[in-house]
């Protein structure tokens, strides 16, 4: 019963300092973002090609495995090179499967580093959508794929779809892609996988004669 006592007294003296340790604690647990239970198992990618410039649409699955709440803090990560410099435009959104924008997600800029932090309910599930507009100084283009390793499983299902006008021919994918019905004047070229774990990026290459006469003329920046 002593024991007892002293017991009861120990948390009695210290049960306001015990209770601000266990807050904190738990706050820095969760709002880190680097703790989670989210998984990724799902991506939608949508590539359009217009002379001298790439649009990208992409729609990213998350899910809260965990029956507490859960953060997850992630970077974008853009395919920059000499030939293909930071994109002109870039937008986050809340979304539905089907791609519908839904509310702006604001992220955090620090130079050319782009995160941004969701917070999801017990077993919440979550669309995502990245738009960007990338300007392209050759008739070619990336996508990341490799950035996604750090979650060290493979993404239960993956759809990529790649446009062209229809004066633009399609060179080379480095991933197979089979030929879909033409959307209006696009031509439309996809390929999908499961249990995708990428071990190199998506690039592809189109010819655009007008481009080409301008880098031979030297027309272009």
């Amino acid at each position: 019963m002593i024991s007892l006592v002293r017991f009861r007294g120990f948390f009695g003296r210290n049960s306001d300092s015990l209770l601000a340790v266990g807050i904190a604690a738990g706050a820095v647990f969760f709002f880190s973002g680097y703790f989670t239970p989210v998984r990724f198992d799902r991506e939608r990618i949508d590539v359009r090609v217009a002379p001298g410039q790439i649009h990208v649409r992409g729609r990213y699955h998350y899910t809260n495995t965990s029956r507490l709440p859960a953060v997850l803090t992630l970077k974008v990560p853009f395919p920059v090179d000499s030939e293909h410099p930071q994109p002109e435009w870039y937008g986050l959104y809340d979304s539905s499967e089907e791609g519908r924008e839904g509310a702006e997600i604001v992220p955090t800029v620090r130079g050319d580093d782009v995160s941004f932090r969701l917070i999801f309910w017990p077993r919440e599930e979550k669309w995502v959508r990245l738009d960007y507009l990338q300007p392209t100084r050759v008739s070619g283009g990336r996508y990341l794929l490799t950035t996604t390793k750090p979650w060290r499983r493979p993404i239960a299902k993956a759809e990529y779809v790649l446009r062209l006008p229809s004066d633009l021919t399609l060179l080379s994918s480095n991933y197979a892609v089979s030929p879909a019905p033409a959307d209006g004047t696009w031509q439309v070229f996809t390929f999908s996988k499961f249990d995708f774990f990428p071990e190199r990026d998506w690039e592809f290459a189109w010819n655009d004669s007008h481009m080409d006469a301008a880098m031979r003329q030297g027309d272009l920046p």
